[in-house]
């Protein structure tokens, strides 16, 4: 077997047990890259109830000093409250940005509107939509939907009125 290196080749013999240790040793080594590069996916795998058993607790900046395993604990805590808890999505016009987000996320789009919507409800199960909520059932044929208009008009509510 040959190792090349910068100014000769080695020649050694075969060795199946070292050639795995190596095999395995840069398996590893390009998982761990592969977690350090993973970046924004994280939040994408938090939303959607993804697994984040391999997010490292140093992606969490220690609030002052102190012990390592203080961050280690919260970063356990926090993917533990994730995992159980799963967060409200929230946006305006919600449908554009689900389907820039799964695309970027998650892969390619289902063919039909309602393969998308089934995968949207498994992926993030708490939606809220304000520029729904603001235009269903207004009566008008052009509703106002911008944010600032939508501001403008409920700005002297002080307190929003539930109704069921």
């Amino acid at each position: 077997m040959t190792i090349s290196r910068q100014t000769f080749i080695q020649i050694v013999a075969y060795d199946e047990n070292r050639e795995k240790s190596v095999r395995d040793q840069r398996y590893r080594y390009t998982q761990e890259r592969i977690w350090r590069q993973t970046g924004f996916r994280w939040i994408a795998e938090a939303l959607a109830g993804g697994d984040l058993s391999n997010l490292d607790s140093s992606y969490f900046r220690p609030i002052g000093p102190g012990p390592r395993n203080d961050l280690d604990e919260f970063a356990d805590r926090l993917k533990q409250q994730v995992k159980s808890n799963r967060p409200l999505l929230v946006g305006h016009n919600l449908f554009t940005d689900l389907v820039y987000f799964c695309r970027c996320f998650f892969g390619p789009l289902p063919d039909k509107v309602e393969e998308f919507q089934a995968m949207v409800h498994m992926l993030f199960p708490a939606l809220v939509d304000t520029k729904y909520m603001a235009t269903h059932d207004c009566g008008s044929i052009n509703p106002t939907s911008s944010l600032m208009e939508i501001n403008n008009s409920l700005a002297h509510i002080a307190l929003p009125r539930i109704s069921g």
